[in-house]
């Protein structure tokens, strides 16, 4: 579903079936490994449908992980939690200088090991979720891979960003974040290497995709947040294995929401009534037929940071976009943009005054989305029921971790 259908940051709604929940029912074991996201947990309902949930935040079961077994990392660990709770700024050097990875998240080496060792005892059919977090912010150097020299790159970076010294910044954090980007790409090699190992490469459907993209500079704004450019919306999707075609490049625009109904098509099960999106398969359809596809990207900020007014405040930013041509509209100021992304795909140039008539089309599109969107979340239920939930406190302290704080 659309985020704001299903209720930002209130957990998954219960009255409709998630993917791992369809996999199961059509016989596939599964399995999930969250290296510690906080959106995407058992209290948030993320462990639906998993025969094993994993997820990797000290508040839940690490047994068999090796970073809680090694004392200096324990203390580690508990000091990264206690000065998290007191002081943001400090939490920042902490990180960039002295923390192994695992105080924020599990690393891709762990999570890739856990899941090979799932599939290894595994015979028959298997749905397989892994969340990778290496590429998240704060990308700071892993250690491991850079020295200090890297690390203090990092903190002149930010500094940089700090005094206007704009240039050598973004360039020193591009470097760090492209880093982890190669990062990942060798964990995936890794899985698809040891699926190899296992007999199951040929007969494994994988796909690849990312929640969103990272804001190095453009439009002057830094990781993610409550926006909708192009940086942060138009993200990786790869797909391999039986029933995708290859190798080729689909020019065609689609959308993450038909993700889920493309592998239910893949594997000959049907997509239940609440799954939104259009499957995108057979994937060597013509690419005229789905050019002039409408897609809707949606955001919300929940007034844990100040707003772009600068007052604490909720809104949501809502995007259209159509045949090259794109609009994004958000309920904070009221701000309207319009893109042609054929002739200016970094969105630089704000048409919305130049054409009025296109501007109103796309306005109606996307306040009978809001409508829609609004109906149907209103039908479920207004939370769900979770036997445990962490505190403010913790809740406080894993966002910090990962930059929403």
């Amino acid at each position: 579903m659309y985020p704001l259908a299903a209720g930002e940051r209130h957990g998954l709604p219960l009255e409709t079936p998630t993917l791992a929940e369809v996999a199961s029912e059509a016989g596939l074991a599964t399995a999930g490994f969250n290296p510690s996201n906080p959106f995407l947990t058992r209290e948030t309902g993320y462990d639906r449908g998993f025969d094993l949930f994993i997820d990797f935040w000290d508040t839940h079961d690490r047994e068999g992980d090796p970073v809680a077994k090694r004392p200096v990392a324990a203390i580690k660990s508990a000091l990264h939690n206690a000065i998290g709770r007191q002081s943001l700024g400090a939490l920042r050097l902490m990180q960039a200088l002295l923390l192994e990875e695992g105080c924020q998240y599990r690393t891709g080496p762990l999570m890739t090991e856990r899941a090979l060792a799932w599939l290894e005892k595994r015979d028959g059919p298997f749905f397989l979720w892994l969340h990778f977090l290496d590429v998240h912010y704060p990308y700071h150097p892993l250690p491991g891979h850079r020295g200090m020299k890297d690390r203090l790159a990092y903190l002149n970076g930010l500094a940089g960003l700090a005094v206007g010294r704009r240039g050598p910044a973004v360039k020193a954090l591009k470097r760090l974040y492209g880093d982890r980007v190669t990062l990942v790409d060798g964990f995936v090699g890794d899985l698809v290497n040891g699926l190899g190992e296992l007999g199951l490469a040929d007969t494994t459907t994988i796909a690849v995709t990312s929640d969103h993209g990272e804001q190095l500079g453009e439009h002057g704004r830094w990781a993610h947040g409550p926006d909708l450019h192009e940086e942060l919306i138009r993200v990786p999707l790869i797909l391999s294995g039986p029933g995708a075609v290859g190798p080729r490049r689909v020019d065609r625009q689609v959308e993450l929401l038909g993700l889920a109904p493309t592998l239910l098509d893949m594997l000959g099960v049907p997509s239940p009534p609440s799954f939104l999106g259009r499957s995108f398969a057979p994937l060597d359809v013509d690419d005229s037929e789905r050019g002039s596809e409408i897609i809707f990207s949606e955001a919300m900020h929940c007034g844990a940071r100040l707003s772009r007014s600068g007052i604490p405040d909720t809104f949501t930013v809502t995007s259209c976009r159509e045949a090259g041509w794109k609009f994004i509209h958000d309920t904070e100021d009221g701000a309207e943009e319009l893109y042609d992304l054929t002739a200016d795909p970094g969105e630089q140039t704000n048409l919305a005054r130049r054409h009025p008539d296109r501007v109103a089309v796309f306005r109606r599109k996307i306040d009978r989305h809001r409508r829609q969107t609004a109906a149907l979340a209103s039908s479920f239920s207004e939370s769900p029921d979770r036997s445990s939930t962490p505190d403010d406190a913790e809740m406080r302290r894993r966002l910090a971790a990962l930059g929403y704080l």
